[in-house]
């Protein structure tokens, strides 16, 4: 099942057999995902939606976590495998309240499981990048 879920960089070719799913943020002359990450990264728009997860992130248990977060909200951006590493909490508690993110994942997950293959687009990839999350934990879906 994992050969049948990749991410790809939203400006290369989808591969023949797979369908492009859009996971990155709102860019001139795309919609946004709900996949989008809220993190950006330094130098790019701060919004209040990444306040908001910075601020939850800088209450983290971890060390590592809060000062991460800190330092972003200092900077007001994340350094590229920082925003990506710290997604999975994002996507984590987006889950647990019952966002959208959960019913999206569940929907792709399903169709994994009937085999679709699909192709996670993003802006990042091949550098670390948020769609690797959203994979992880389409495929964790697609196992229940």
């Amino acid at each position: 099942m994992e050969e049948n879920i990749i991410v790809t960089n939203v400006r290369a070719a989808v591969p023949a057999g797979f369908t492009p799913v859009y996971v990155g943020r709102t860019m001139p002359g795309r919609e946004g995902s709900v996949f989008g990450n809220p993190l950006p990264l330094a130098g790019k728009r701060w919004t209040e939606e990444a306040r908001h997860w910075s601020d939850v992130l800088a209450r983290h248990p971890d060390a590592r976590v809060r000062q991460v977060a800190e330092q972003a909200l200092g900077a007001q951006g994340y350094r590229q495998g920082d925003a990506a590493q710290l997604y999975r909490l994002v996507l984590r508690e987006q889950v647990r309240w019952g966002d959208v993110q959960l019913s999206a994942l569940m929907d792709l997950g399903e169709r994994l499981r009937r085999g679709e293959r699909l192709a996670l687009q993003c802006w990042c990839a091949p550098k670390p990048c948020h769609a690797l999350v959203v994979r992880d934990a389409v495929l964790g879906y697609a196992r229940r």
